[in-house]
């Protein structure tokens, strides 16, 4: 396997590994693995979290928040692609410029400007265990951005802070793309993760629902997800209004929208 320039700005990032110490497997569930089908990238997803789990955002204190439209999580992307494909996280439709949000503390671990596919102008941050509450690393994904944020590789954000614009950049497919942030959470139970210029690979990494991020308790993993009935399909999700309180006041993720 062959990998761009690794991420010299990253080295010395907590975490941070060679390209190399990561397994191939990971950046097939990445979708860029070039040489190889999209039939086993898509095998390798499914194995890895990007199943249906059917989760819905129940947004506290009925909040009125940006919601996710027919795009959502891991729903086959087959008949937009003419060859299996799976959509990878959510799409949350909102007016072009709108500010995107951190939806926890974090670092900055990726950004590409992928002039050459669908994703567009792309943002990732790295969350540790004790930045959100959950028991693994998390990565949260930002793409179709209007313009590459300003934050460099290695800064720390906020809950809360700005770090993008909502868009529709990226490679068109058969019609024209709305202006709407696709957001997706990956995560893994170890710290070390890898950044080729390309992509972010966390280590022995898993796509997750960003429904799920939100959740308190277990079960995060999908297929445990999607065995769950009734109301426990139903995910209270805090926010930031437009003020920057936060509902629940103690929260230390949010959605990636102020909210009202």
């Amino acid at each position: 396997m062959q990998f761009s320039a690794s991420c010299k700005s990253c080295e010395k990032l907590d975490g941070f590994v060679s390209p190399s110490q990561i397994n191939d497997e990971i950046r097939k569930m990445v979708g860029k693995y070039k040489g190889v089908g999209e039939a086993d990238n898509v095998a390798i997803q499914k194995s890895r979290g990007v199943v249906e789990t059917y989760l819905r955002p129940d947004f506290i204190d009925g909040g009125d928040c940006p919601e996710i439209d027919s795009e959502k999580w891991a729903i086959d992307y087959s008949y937009k692609r003419k060859r299996p494909a799976l959509h990878k996280g959510i799409d949350i439709p909102q007016p072009r410029g709108t500010p995107v949000r951190a939806i926890a503390n974090g670092v900055v671990v990726g950004k590409f400007l992928n002039e050459f596919n669908r994703k567009g102008i792309e943002i990732i941050l790295r969350h540790t265990p004790e930045q959100t509450g959950l028991p693994f690393w998390t990565y949260s994904q930002y793409t179709h951005l209007q313009e590459m944020p300003t934050l460099s590789i290695g800064t720390n954000v906020k809950m809360g802070d700005e770090i993008g614009k909502t868009a529709n950049t990226g490679k068109m497919g058969r019609r024209v793309r709305r202006d709407a942030l696709h957001f997706a959470v990956l995560y893994s139970k170890y710290p070390e993760w890898s950044n080729d210029g390309v992509v972010v690979t966390p280590k022995d990494g898993y796509f997750m629902d960003p429904n799920a991020f939100y959740r308190l308790d277990p079960p995060y993993e999908s297929l445990s997800l999607a065995k769950l009935l009734g109301d426990q399909k139903w995910v209270p999700i805090p926010y930031m209004n437009a003020d920057g309180i936060l509902a629940p006041s103690d929260t230390k993720r949010i959605w990636p929208y102020v909210c009202k």
